[in-house]
């Protein structure tokens, strides 16, 4: 037997499983029953951030699978190289070694077909959730709606929140506090509508950040209602007391924490009636709509 026949030999459980699973895919594609569900799915908080890491997460796995195949590619070289030219013999405990590396292969192979069907229902079912949690939202929120991760061209914007008071375009950021038992002062950041003052370095490029994402926001809804909706920069960071150093008003970002935010968002002058509120509701959840999903 040549060694080019025992490479071939070798690839045979990808052949089966390849064909197996991309045919059984394809039947379940080519089922009659349809997605019950009428709501359009919009992403859910940190989608953007969860696509990225889940990306770089596939990109070690692919590095690792790389790296242990290149050492058993390399061995059946060196391997094929030292056989005999004019091949070798074929015994009866060969065959048998082939027949049980075929049989385990078609073995694993049946029992990941037969999980694929659930990983659908497992799918269809975390699309449900999150639809009746979407919908109930939208109920108990009466006039407010938040909508999570807006995506632009080549940004996304985390969260709009949209209310009777105005459209708030909210950016968020994570900075980790210093360490614990330095009192009050080191988990406060004073603003004085320019900059951030964190304990021990300042920050300004996520106040012109949000209002980057603010005004893009204000043309695109004026693009798309033909009216000029009131959009208002947030900045939020979670777990930070913020003191203002000076009057913040509407026309500077909002620095705020997200737990004690009532304030902003809810007690405030109605400014929006109700045609202005869907026009803007529709116009932003167009911008946060899922993919469509098989």
């Amino acid at each position: 037997m040549t060694p080019i026949l025992i490479i071939a030999l070798s690839l045979l459980p990808l052949l089966i499983l390849a064909p197996a699973v991309i045919g059984f895919n394809w039947w379940l594609d080519r089922q009659p029953r349809r997605d019950p569900l009428t709501t359009d799915l919009r992403r859910l908080p940190g989608n953007s951030l969860e696509t990225r890491l889940e990306k770089q997460r596939e990109k070690m796995l692919d590095l690792m699978i790389w790296a242990l195949a290149t050492g058993f590619v390399a061995a059946l070289m060196i391997l094929t190289r030292r056989l005999p030219q004019n091949g070798i013999d074929w015994h009866t405990r060969d065959t048998i070694y082939l027949l049980i590396g075929l049989s385990v292969s078609a073995i694993l192979t049946w029992r990941m077909v037969r999980q694929m069907p659930e990983l659908r229902k497992m799918k269809q079912g975390i699309r449900a959730e999150q639809a009746a949690a979407q919908e109930l939202a939208e109920v108990l929120a009466g006039k407010n709606r938040i909508i999570h991760d807006v995506q632009a061209k080549d940004f996304n914007i985390d969260h709009v929140v949209i209310t009777p008071g105005g459209i708030f375009a909210v950016e968020t950021k994570s900075r980790l506090k210093p360490p614990a038992g330095q009192g009050s002062e080191a988990v406060k950041v004073i603003y004085d509508g320019k900059c951030l003052k964190f304990p021990g370095w300042t920050e300004t490029a996520p106040i012109e950040q949000a209002r980057r994402q603010a005004d893009w926001l204000a043309r695109h809804l004026q693009a798309e209602t033909g009216e000029r909706l009131p959009v208002f920069p947030v900045l939020a960071l979670p777990g930070w007391f913020v003191e203002n150093a000076a009057r913040i008003t509407d026309e500077m970002v909002r620095v705020i924490n997200p737990k004690n935010s009532g304030w902003l968002f809810i007690k405030r002058a109605v400014i929006l009636d109700d045609a202005a509120l869907q026009r803007a509701i529709t116009a932003v959840g167009k911008l946060a709509a899922e993919p469509a999903k098989d």
